[in-house]
C-alpha cells in the first residue's frame, strides 16, 4: 500500500507538467514523433488487439497524436483525448481525419461501458498525483465493457528513470564543434540545471511509491515511481484483474516475481465480465 510518506494530492505536479508540456520544445517534440515507442508498446497492444479490433477504442493523452493511427488500424472507432488544449490542437493539425477532444481522464465525460480498450501511453498515468493516479483507473474501469481491456505504461520505482540527476552532459553529445549547437546544448544544459534545482524539493521516496524528477524535457516534470507490485494492487483494488506486465524490449515479466529494473512497464489489465456475459460471448 502507498506510504503515508507520499502525499495522496499534490496539485504542484499539475501545474509543473502543464507548464513544462506547452513549451515551445515539448510541442515540437510530440508534432514529429510517429510509430511505436518501443517493443514494449508493439507487444502490449498486439496481446490485447484480437480481443478488441473493430470496437471502440478511446485513447488517453494524445499528445502529439503518434498513437493514433496505430490504434486506429484497429478499429475505426477512435478517440483520443488530452488534457492541453495545445497538445489537441496539435493532433488535429496532424490527423484531421481522427476525433480528438481536450479532456481530463480523471474525469471522462463518456457513458459508462463506452469502450473495449482504453490506452494511456508514454507513462502518461504518472503525471498525477496518487488520488489523480486512482481517479483514472477508476473512471477506466467505468467506461469499459465487461471484458475490456487497459492497456497503460508506467515508471518504475526500482527502474534507472528515478535515479536520473543533473549534471546531464548528454545535450553535448552531438554538438560537435559548432557555434551554434554549442551554445543551444549550453542553454539546455542550464536549463535542466534550473529545473533539477527548482524540483528537487519535491521529491519524496516511499518503499512502494516515490515523487521525482526525471530527465525528460530538461528535466522539466515530476512524476510518479510506482512498484510492479504497488500498481498491481492499485489496479486490483479498482476492480481489474491483471494479464501481463510486460518491459520495454516486449519481454513479459513474471507477476509476483522478483523486482524488475526496467525503466518502466506496459502493465494490461482487463474488467472481468459475470459468467452469464461470458457464456453469451459479451466480452
Amino acid at each position: 500500500m502507498a506510504s503515508d510518506t507520499i502525499p495522496h494530492r499534490a496539485p504542484y505536479m499539475d501545474r509543473i507538467n502543464r507548464g513544462t508540456w506547452r513549451r515551445r520544445g515539448p510541442l515540437r517534440q510530440f508534432g514529429t514523433a510517429s510509430g511505436w515507442l518501443e517493443p514494449g508498446e508493439q507487444v502490449a497492444i498486439e496481446y490485447v488487439a484480437p480481443f478488441v479490433r473493430d470496437t471502440p477504442i478511446l485513447d488517453i493523452g494524445v499528445g502529439g497524436g503518434r498513437t493514433a493511427p496505430l490504434l486506429a488500424a484497429l478499429s475505426a472507432d477512435y478517440h483520443g483525448i488530452d488534457y492541453l488544449a495545445e497538445m489537441v490542437a496539435l493532433a488535429r493539425r496532424r490527423f484531421p481525419v481522427f476525433s480528438f477532444l481536450e479532456m481530463d481522464a480523471r474525469r471522462l465525460s463518456f457513458p459508462a461501458q463506452s469502450f473495449r480498450l482504453v490506452t494511456f501511453s508514454y507513462n502518461g498515468i504518472d503525471s498525477v498525483d496518487l488520488a489523480g493516479r486512482m481517479a483514472i483507473l477508476q473512471e477506466t474501469y467505468r467506461v469499459l465493457v465487461p471484458g475490456g481491456y487497459f492497456v497503460f505504461s508506467a515508471l518504475n520505482l526500482d527502474g534507472p528513470a528515478r535515479g536520473d540527476h543533473w549534471l546531464d552532459l548528454s545535450a553535448f553529445s552531438s554538438a560537435g564543434l559548432s557555434p551554434v549547437r554549442l551554445l543551444r546544448a549550453s542553454a539546455h544544459f542550464a536549463l535542466g540545471g534550473l529545473n533539477g534545482l527548482r524540483l528537487r524539493f519535491r521529491t519524496r521516496t516511499a518503499h512502494d511509491v516515490a515523487i521525482g524528477n526525471v530527465s525528460a524535457h530538461n528535466f522539466g516534470l515530476i512524476t510518479l515511481f510506482t512498484s510492479v507490485g504497488e500498481q498491481l494492487r492499485q489496479a486490483r483494488e479498482c476492480g481489474f484483474e491483471v494479464d501481463a506486465v510486460i518491459d520495454p524490449a516486449g519481454q513479459r515479466i513474471a507477476i509476483g516475481g522478483e523486482p524488475s529494473d526496467a525503466a518502466w512497464h506496459y502493465f494490461i489489465v482487463h474488467k472481468p465480465a459475470s459468467a452469464g456475459e461470458q457464456q453469451a460471448g459479451r466480452y
